[in-house]
């Protein structure tokens, strides 16, 4: 690749949302913040997302075919900060409840999408997955929290 360092700045001005994708296979589950995640169908409705393929949460996803997205609001900071060190017990402290397979929700979102896999690739080191969206409501509401990243080679 010619102008690493060049592509890296201008592949870190595609602007992204924050989430946090949550999923759930049989007594195991697990939450992964997530910048990947766009709509990509009207009928069905549907939206991708990608998860490094080291992540154990992308195991659930793939091994239970389903997950939930939660939007992340852009004035409260806590789910963002719980979620980008969280503890040894993901949801310790976070308020949730079940939704799609008994997935959790986490009750102070913009919103949430309940995803069932339509489909899986492999792309480089991360895994990418269509959603078709099943289920969702719009919760606390208010602005979902977008950023911009200085270089486009890591989070």
């Amino acid at each position: 690749m010619k102008n690493k360092k060049e592509v890296g700045k201008a592949l870190g001005r595609i602007p992204s949302g924050l989430f946090v994708i949550t999923a759930k296979c049989e007594d195991k589950e697990d939450a992964v913040l997530a910048s990947w995640v766009n709509q990509c169908s009207f009928d069905p409705p549907a939206l991708t997302i990608a998860l490094a393929t080291l992540r154990s949460a992308r195991l659930l996803v793939e091994a239970s075919g389903a997950f939930i997205v939660n939007v992340l609001p852009k004035e409260e900071k806590s789910l963002l900060k719980h979620f980008s060190r969280p503890p040894e017990d993901v949801f310790k402290g976070v308020k949730t409840k079940k939704g799609l397979e008994g997935i959790r929700i986490l009750s102070d979102a913009v919103s949430y999408l309940e995803c069932e896999v339509a489909q899986a690739m492999q792309s480089g080191d991360h895994v990418l997955y269509v959603g078709e969206i099943v289920g969702g409501k719009t919760l606390k509401g208010g602005a979902p929290y977008i950023h911009v990243r200085d270089n486009g080679f890591g989070y």
